[in-house]
């Protein structure tokens, strides 16, 4: 009955705030939140393979995305949040667009990104059947706090699992909680990493900082699942059972890589297909909004959207995608979204920009985001506070660009961008 009662409530204000034209696309999920409080745990309880939850500091979005199309790819209906809303009334009003109007799913399983925070929440309400735990790293200090904090969490939401944790074998501190909660529940753990040449491509966060050195050495005597043993550009070779096999990536960024190994190391654990299919498979996925995304411009040039938000993510991003030619510009913005501190741009070494053309800054940060490149002696070019004239003023210049942006920068990036022409 809460399912039936639940999922009309929230249609019929769905329905008013799409005649209104009021947005609020979340506020069906919170009106049902405060009417029946159990509404979600109700809705998935349906599911007949349960729910899976992604979880980590960077890559949950394109990992989810991954794993979806891979189970859809094997005849699963999938059941996501893919805009990456990820709080009470967002799983809420997903659950309630996608149900009809006698509360029912048709899907089979749950595949739900979820943060560092509020998984641990969602999984003391709702049976978790898998969690895949990718990395932790410091990011919106002002509310997970240190990386032992956000660690905390991922390790009280990977402790919730029925079956199983997928767990990134080459983060120290996830991997320690990972094998000590399997090895006390009797549950699976199954692992990805990548290989020990190519690990000074993907540093932990303790190497990032400089605090543990050693943090290396000790997670390369892990052995993994599905390891990422070799790359150039978009083109992977993974290492599933002793046997290798090759794919190349539509979705870019050496990150993604990674997060890609992740993806199938929890795919084989949900659905019945042979390795090689689930890597061929894996080259057919398209990016997720805003993480790399092409965009063809008016004049005949492009534009390129990197999403980034922490000092990990950003080094990441440094080192995939910076132009030989064309020009970068930054846009910082420091909204509740993105996390007020934005004291981590001091962790990013920004050197590689000194190589390109650095067109300039935007955004409610914009000013801190130049004076930090100036410490780096990189020219920051112009300071354009208005995000508007700054994208209209950066898309009128000739050849490639690329704009690295924060969340709620990315949002109104990738709107404003989807108006004026299509993606790549």
């Amino acid at each position: 009955m809460q399912r039936i009662i639940g999922t009309a409530v929230g249609k019929t204000v769905q329905q008013v705030t799409r005649l209104k034209k009021s947005g609020g696309q979340a506020l069906p999920g919170w009106v049902v939140e405060k009417i029946t409080p159990s509404y979600y745990g109700k809705m998935l309880a349906q599911l007949p393979d349960g729910v899976v939850v992604i979880t980590g500091t960077n890559g949950k979005t394109t990992t989810t995305k991954m794993v979806v199309e891979l189970l859809a790819a094997n005849g699963k209906r999938v059941l996501t949040n893919p805009t990456g809303s990820n709080l009470t009334r967002g799983i809420n009003s997903m659950l309630i667009t996608q149900a009809n109007m006698r509360g029912k799913l048709k899907f089979d399983i749950a595949v739900l990104e979820l943060d560092e925070a509020y998984a641990r929440r969602f999984a003391k309400q709702v049976p978790v059947r898998w969690v895949l735990a990718l990395n932790v790293t410091r990011d919106q200090l002002d509310r997970f706090g240190e990386v032992d904090t956000a660690a905390g969490m991922i390790a009280d939401t990977m402790a919730k699992a029925k079956e199983g944790i997928v767990v990134n074998a080459d983060d120290p501190r996830l991997l320690l909680a990972a094998q000590k909660i399997c090895d006390d529940k009797n549950l699976k753990l199954a692992s990805f990493g990548v290989a020990a040449k190519l690990r000074h491509f993907f540093p932990t966060e303790n190497e990032l900082v400089s605090v543990d050195k050693t943090s290396q050495s000790q997670t390369n005597k892990t052995a993994v699942d599905v390891e990422l043993a070799d790359f150039k550009d978009t083109q992977a070779t993974y290492k599933i059972d002793g046997q290798q096999y090759h794919a190349k990536l539509k979705i870019t960024g050496q990150h993604n890589l990674q997060n890609a190994a992740a993806a199938l190391a929890l795919a084989r654990q949900l659905v019945d297909a042979s390795s090689a299919k689930l890597v061929d498979q894996l080259g057919q996925i398209k990016p997720a909004f805003g993480r790399g995304e092409v965009f063809k411009l008016a004049n005949g040039t492009s534009l390129r959207m990197v999403l980034v938000k922490n000092p990990a993510g950003f080094s990441q991003a440094l080192a995939s995608y910076l132009p030989t030619n064309g020009q970068v510009m930054i846009a910082i913005n420091d909204n509740l979204a993105d996390g007020r501190d934005v004291s981590w741009l001091w962790d990013v070494d920004f050197g590689p920009l000194a190589k390109v053309k650095v067109w300039g800054t935007t955004g409610s940060r914009a000013a801190d985001m130049a004076m930090r490149l100036s410490y780096d002696q990189v020219d920051h070019g112009q300071v354009q506070m208005d995000q508007s004239q700054a994208l209209e003023q950066f898309c009128a210049l000739p050849g490639d660009k690329l704009l690295f942006t924060t969340y709620t920068a990315m949002l109104w990036f990738y709107k404003t961008l989807s108006k004026d022409g299509p993606k790549s």
